[in-house]
């Protein structure tokens, strides 16, 4: 059997986002105590500062498809 290109596509990897745990509080304190209470006001500041950070965004290179292009030469 020879191939002449074999491609392999990389699996799709769900990132979580970074900010899930104050926000969820947040909507725990809400149902807890109310929208307007003064005691989530430092939770929904947490939630502010995290998503004020700037998001990191890593690509992984999956290099599966250089090895078999490299190794295709070889079947």
């Amino acid at each position: 059997m020879k191939l002449k290109q074999l491609k392999v596509r990389p699996k799709k990897i769900l990132e979580s986002s970074p900010c899930v745990v104050e926000m969820g509080a947040l909507f725990e304190c809400w149902a807890t105590s109310g929208i307007d209470d003064k005691r989530c006001q430092t939770v929904a500041k947490s939630l502010q500062e995290c998503m004020a950070k700037p998001g990191r965004k890593t690509k992984q290179q999956n290099t599966i498809n250089y090895h078999l292009a490299r190794l295709s030469k070889h079947l």
